[in-house]
């Protein structure tokens, strides 16, 4: 029979972090995997109550289980986000009539592929929503438009042209709208063929360089030699207008927006950064949900459509943004 000397050498050399709290939650073990996650060094924590030792505990839900685990004498598993390093932990918790055994583990790469899953599943969901309806839809638009279009050409109601117009561009708008809603439900690129990214940004740049400056903007390009990839070139073009145009919304007069590409880690990266004022906090970890938006005109289709073209290419985007600015990284595996 082993014992506890055994037990804990045992777990001394586990690649699975975890520490034993007496009765009084006091530390008296703690493995070397535990070590990183904790915020002093195991020599001044054993032997010390977790609220002195951690005091980010007191009053914490946390805390207030290991009382409940302990006087139950019942196991418990339960996930937790780290308010201070924002990673997910499930920690696992067995009592016996001397303390409570926590076991935890990292779980943050699983939680994001889970609600990256969530976000695509929901995707799915609008796509077979916009298909559903989008026939139905566009068919009585199309009537609407044609006898709008003959109500502007009769003379007899020139008064009312400026309105039935405005009711065409309305119609033009709402067209537009299933448009996108479509391609975010796309499930597979349209004609994959052999291209270079670098080529793609120059052929859309004098575009929006036109565009840059006649708003007193200005873009620079920046430019590596990259592998080709095998990707959906009008897709990526649609992609690339769609953030730079955004980047540029985002900036005075007198910022500047930056397209880089580069070669790291055995990806092509496509950086686009603007000096923006940045995305508003209450917004930034919604940017690819449909219909988020601060614009006033703003559909909140744009960017999640290009996060639906790079995850059809075989890329990933990630970002960072701040009051000076934001980075949009497109990573595409080669």
């Amino acid at each position: 029979m082993m014992s506890k000397l055994d037990i804990m050498q045992v777990y001394e050399s586990s690649s699975q972090p975890c520490y034993f709290l007496n009765k009084d939650l006091e530390y008296e073990f703690i493995n070397k995997a535990a070590e990183p996650f904790m915020d002093k060094a195991k020599e001044e924590l054993i032997g010390v109550n977790i609220l002195d030792a951690l005091p980010k505990y007191i009053d914490s839900d946390l805390y207030k289980l290991f009382h409940k685990v302990f006087d139950e004498q019942k196991p418990h598993i339960l996930e937790k986000i780290d308010e201070c390093s924002k990673q997910y932990f499930e920690v696992k918790m067995f009592p016996n009539i001397n303390g409570v055994f926590v076991i935890f583990s990292d779980i943050t790469k699983r939680k994001e592929s889970e609600k990256k899953k969530q976000y695509y599943d929901k995707l799915k969901i609008i796509g077979e929503m916009a298909a559903g309806v989008a026939h139905e839809v566009r068919n009585p638009l199309t009537t609407i438009k044609g006898f709008l279009q003959l109500m502007v050409e009769n003379k007899e109601l020139d008064n009312y042209k400026n309105i039935n117009m405005l009711m065409i561009d309305e119609v033009n708008r709402i067209n537009i709208i299933i448009t996108e809603y479509l391609d975010i439900a796309k499930e597979k690129p349209g004609k994959l063929e052999n291209c270079n990214l670098n080529n793609i940004i120059k052929a859309v740049f004098p575009l929006l360089e036109t565009r840059a400056i006649i708003e007193g903007k200005s873009t620079v390009l920046n430019l590596s030699n990259i592998s080709d990839l095998i990707i959906d070139k009008n897709e990526i073009r649609q992609l690339l207008l769609n953030m730079i145009n955004n980047s540029l919304d985002a900036m005075n007069d007198g910022k500047t927006v930056q397209i880089i590409t580069f070669e790291k880690n055995g990806e092509v990266v496509l950086s686009i950064k603007d000096e923006g004022n940045g995305i508003h906090a209450n917004l930034i970890d919604d940017i690819s949900t449909p219909f988020v938006t601060t614009k006033e005109a703003g559909t909140g289709l744009g960017l999640p459509i290009c996060f639906s073209i790079a995850k059809r290419n075989n890329a990933k985007i990630d970002y960072s943004s701040s009051s000076e600015g934001t980075t949009f990284n497109i990573r595409f595996s080669k």
